[in-house]
């Protein structure tokens, strides 16, 4: 059966009180980040995940964006930035990061979002 999946600011049952593990990074600039990620939903073809993501503060630079990422802000922020372009997303915001941008993910604070990433 089909339905709608609720998505729930704390994440699934728990989730908040999960320790956090190290996060995988393009090419860290500073930071160690840890964080949780909890895919809510998830389809293989086409490629398509729906979750809920925590980070600690960290910078790294992406030379290619893997996928085709929309997130909404729940808690802290981020800036995007290349020679091109400078923007932080704050707590309420929606954004996408088109697959193939090449810049900076800067956050200076521990972060909340939801996210759904295209292939």
């Amino acid at each position: 059966m089909t339905r709608p999946i609720k998505f729930s600011e704390t994440g699934p049952d728990g989730w908040l009180d999960v320790e956090d593990n190290s996060l995988e990074t393009a090419e860290l600039i500073t930071g160690q980040p840890k964080g949780l990620d909890h895919i809510y939903f998830q389809k293989d073809a086409p490629g398509v995940r729906a979750g809920i993501w925590r980070s600690s503060p960290y910078t790294e630079f992406y030379e290619d964006y893997p996928c085709s990422e929309f997130m909404y802000v729940l808690e802290g922020s981020v800036t995007l930035e290349n020679d091109e372009f400078s923007e932080t997303y704050v707590k309420g915001d929606a954004f996408l990061v088109p697959k193939g941008f090449r810049g900076y993910w800067k956050q200076t604070e521990p972060m909340l979002k939801y996210y759904v990433m295209i292939d």
